[in-house]
């Protein structure tokens, strides 16, 4: 399974790509909505290690990694985002609903036993015929020399997605820069700024 790194930064590259627009009374803290929000929510599944810690028992890959708890988790979210932040309820719900399934979409294409993906429906487990992201294997420690292999896959996977931000960023910026009056001015790509 991809580790929160990977989750997390799917959720961020997600929300780059297909923004929310912004409520009514919520145009101050954007970076809430826009960053942490997608963040959280692309990592969410994984936090049912918390009630297995309380009780020991395995609850992982289980109901939150269902596509049940996925559409209920986004109505919910949507509901409280739409009343508290006056949010489009299908917006949010929508957007809700891709980030978090991310994580079922990163987690069905990983190594491992797959996720039951249509829980409370059926138990079986389903998983990929085609791997494409190594396993950690978790009972062997948190230091173990075997997740040198996932960890160097997942920052090259980091990176691309991160490269991929930039790249959109430059070419909107050409774009921006073409069509304004500073037109023979040179764009920095990093700050935005017209030299």
């Amino acid at each position: 399974m991809p580790s929160p790194i990977a989750h997390s930064v799917s959720g961020y590259v997600l929300a780059k790509f297909l923004p929310l627009e912004e409520g009514i009374n919520h145009g101050r803290r954007r970076w809430d909505v826009q960053i942490f929000y997608p963040v959280f929510v692309a990592a969410a599944a994984d936090f049912d290690f918390i009630p297995q810690l309380i009780t020991e028992g395995n609850y992982h890959r289980g109901l939150t990694h269902s596509l049940t708890f996925a559409i209920g988790f986004s109505a919910v979210v949507g509901l409280i985002f739409s009343y508290l932040w006056k949010f489009s309820y299908k917006q949010v719900f929508l957007w809700t609903l891709l980030l978090y399934s991310s994580h079922l979409c990163l987690d069905f294409f990983s190594e491992g036993r797959g996720i039951k993906l249509f829980f409370p429906f059926t138990d079986s487990f389903f998983k990929s015929p085609l791997t494409i992201f190594p396993g950690v294997h978790h009972s062997r420690g948190l230091w173990d020399y075997s997740h040198i292999i996932p960890l160097v896959f997942e920052s090259i996977y980091s990176v691309l997605l991160f490269l991929l931000v930039w790249w959109r960023r430059v070419i909107s910026l050409r774009r921006q820069g073409m069509s304004n009056k500073y037109q023979d001015k040179k764009i920095d790509i990093f700050s935005g700024k017209i030299k």
